[in-house]
């Protein structure tokens, strides 16, 4: 059990970057379409480009969605509908027209004339009875447009019969029908008749809402989404072939069928399989790429969450406007992704990451091959335009050099596959364009990532290491040779690194603010001292070992209080190690004979230096400050003199931890010797 937890904890961080790794293929996989998809592409009016297609089944031809609505619309013109004939409304009516006649009967003309009142009641009674048992239609929407013969289905009890609606009375027509019927009456009495029918009438016929939409849908439910038949073997389109629109919908039929029969659950787990083996695939080629050719950038876990963050968020958010709006697919910024990764990594690692993402979206994309060539090729021209980003207008620059990409790929493809620019569309231009302008959202990803990950771009390390910085030009003023001696410094430190692939601007930042603590008490060190005055005279050598030490903590709460990036802190922290003040060591000792020496009084807190960076800082700083105590320095002196402090720092225990080989700390020497020779003007002796 021992074992394994001592092997668990001795791979801890390739274990969380292989858990990275998972996580992030889990997330591709789980937001990645499930659905079988036609693996050939084709568009409307254009050429195909596959080889021939032979149907490799029979399938149906189906009907186009245009055919479709208009044999709806044709059937749903020519629909009847249903009305239905209520008998009880009339009877119930007859009841108050009885009551009716009699009361404006007396109203109008008193008691007089009671045979003429017993006649024209039952006239009155038979006109109602006439008009009520035809049928009074009561008005709907549905009849606009109608005429007297169009047909209704009339429903009456049980049975439907179909009849021209002018066998109906509307309200109108029932009152035209009882004019003419007391056209023989007086003025006076055909005016009382006329006035009681028409308050008595019903409207008896109504549409029957529920049954006609019943009717429409049995109607619709009859036609035909097959318009014919291809069997198998037969030829569907040759290479080359335009495809026409009768071509364009047998291939939609195709599709459409083929990604049917894909649809079955056992089918389904292939695709999943597929998918699973292809996405796994890809991410092991990503993994081995940073773990073979990018080790530098590989042990960092944070250099691999910034990859996989940033690969993850773009393709869940591609997914989601593939699913949602197709339309807006060359909106997304996909070149962003090579340039966030070029920001903190390198261009390598950028492109290999960039042409695996694209890849991945490539397959559920619309028209694939020109989305890939597309998006790779804008990608590459991204990485090559902003370089490693060192100032803004790189992006904007990168911005512009993306768009035209995009038109001199869209141009091309129009001209390589229809042999002119007739559907140029100015659509795609704006879109392409938007997607060029969206990369500036590169600036504050980049910004989040920093704070977020605490890791430096070379656009932030630029701005920090302008000397006209508050920091650095309090430091120029408070203590100007210590500012001289971080310059010195600097220049060393960067020239170093560049010549052993590091990271030279970071170094060259850090190496500006590695003494900031030294504001805190100039005159306390020696670059800063005048002539004839010294203030360690009036201290024992315990006391001025730990003022000489308390600048490195000085300087880190300086930095913290500025909110230096942590990066830059390191230097501060790791400039001196755990090494001991070793001129005051020496004068305690020399005054102290026989005297046991608390050594811990003279030690730095350290940590020691933990990166190349910090190495060669701590190299450039310790040669740098030595170098000014060389009397009449010539080439021996200072190539004996950078040995002699390298070897120390080496016996020391100082650079263990800071992964650099001895190959490399024997380039550092030399380029250290060089500047140094440089610096005090001293000339190199050539052999005879």
């Amino acid at each position: 059990m021992r074992n394994i937890l001592s092997k668990l904890q001795q791979y801890y961080y390739e274990i969380i970057k292989v858990f990275l790794f998972l996580i992030a293929i889990a997330i591709v996989i789980w937001v990645s379409p499930k659905e079988s998809f036609f693996r050939y592409e084709f568009q409307l009016g254009k050429p195909w480009s596959h080889n021939d297609l032979i149907a490799p089944f029979d399938f149906p031809i189906l009907k186009t969605e245009k055919q479709m609505e208009e044999e709806r619309k044709q059937l749903l013109d020519n629909f009847v509908p249903y009305f239905r004939y209520y008998d009880d409304l009339a009877k119930n009516k007859k009841n108050d027209f009885n009551k009716l006649f009699s009361e404006q009967w007396i109203m109008h003309l008193g008691n007089n004339r009671q045979k003429d009142s017993i006649k024209y009641a039952r006239i009155a009674k038979k006109i109602y009875d006439q008009i009520e048992e035809k049928g009074v239609v009561r008005y709907d929407p549905v009849l606009d447009g109608k005429t007297s013969t169009s047909k209704i289905n009339l429903i009456k009890g049980n049975e439907v019969t179909k009849t021209d609606l002018g066998k109906l009375f509307s309200v109108r027509t029932a009152n035209d029908y009882i004019q003419n019927k007391l056209k023989g009456f007086d003025g006076e009495d055909s005016a009382f008749l006329s006035n009681v029918l028409t308050r008595s009438l019903v409207q008896n016929v109504i549409y029957d809402e529920k049954r006609s939409k019943d009717g429409m849908k049995e109607l619709l439910s009859h036609i035909m989404r097959v318009q014919g038949l291809i069997q198998r073997g037969e030829l569907i389109i040759s290479t080359g072939e335009v495809v026409t629109p009768k071509k364009y919908q047998i291939l939609s039929s195709l599709k459409s069928e083929y990604e049917q029969e894909l649809g079955t659950s056992e089918a389904r787990r292939m695709i999943i399989s597929g998918m699973i083996l292809l996405i796994t695939l890809l991410f092991v080629i990503q993994f081995l790429f940073l773990f073979i050719y990018k080790r530098r950038f590989y042990d960092s876990v944070k250099n691999i969450l910034i990859i996989l963050m940033t690969q993850i968020l773009l393709i869940v958010i591609t997914h989601f406007i593939f699913g949602n709006f197709p339309q807006w697919t060359y909106m997304i910024p996909f070149a962003i992704l090579p340039i966030v990764i070029v920001a903190f990594l390198d261009a390598g690692i950028a492109i290999i990451v960039h042409l695996i993402t694209v890849l991945i979206l490539g397959f559920y994309a619309p028209n694939s091959f020109v989305f890939f060539y597309t998006q790779f090729t804008a990608g590459l021209m991204a990485v090559f335009a902003v370089q490693k980003l060192s100032k803004r207008s790189d992006l904007f620059r990168a911005s512009l050099v993306v768009f035209l990409t995009y038109m001199a790929v869209y141009v091309s493809m129009l001209l390589l596959q229809e042999g002119s620019l007739e559907s140029f569309s100015w659509d795609m231009t704006s879109y392409l364009a938007g997607s060029s302008i969206l990369l500036l959202l590169a600036f504050p990803i980049i910004f989040v990532y920093e704070k977020l990950f605490g890791v430096l771009t070379n656009l932030s390390l630029l701005e920090l290491s302008n000397t006209n910085n508050p920091l650095l030009r309090d430091l120029s003023i408070k203590a100007p040779g210590t500012f001289q001696h971080s310059l010195q410094v600097s220049n060393l430190a960067s020239e170093a690194l560049h010549a052993i692939g590091g990271d030279a601007l970071l170094a060259r930042t850090g190496a500006l603010y590695h003494d900031i603590g030294k504001m805190g008490n100039p005159l306390y060190f020696i670059e800063n001292q005048s002539a004839g005055y010294n203030p360690h005279d009036e201290l024992t050598f315990e006391e001025s070992a730990r003022i000489i030490i308390s600048h490195v903590i000085k300087g880190i709460e300086m930095a913290r209080k500025a909110r230096l990036p942590e990066p830059i802190i390191d230097f501060i922290r790791t400039h001196h190690g755990t090494r001991r003040v070793e001129y005051f060591y020496r004068l305690e000792k020399k005054v102290n004979p026989g005297m046991e020496v608390d050594q811990s009084e003279f030690l730095y807190h350290g940590p020691i230096p933990f990166s190349r960076e910090t190495a060669v800082v701590m190299m450039a700083d310790s040669v740098e400050a030595a170098s000014r105590s060389i009397n009449e320095p010539d080439e021996q002196k200072i190539n004996d003199l950078v040995d002699n402090i390298v070897e120390s720092l080496m016996k020391d225990n100082q650079l263990i931890n800071a992964d650099i080989s001895l190959k490399e700390i024997n380039i550092v020497k030399k380029v250290l010797k060089k500047k140094m020779l440089n610096i005090h003007h001293v000339r190199i002796a050539y052999p005879d």
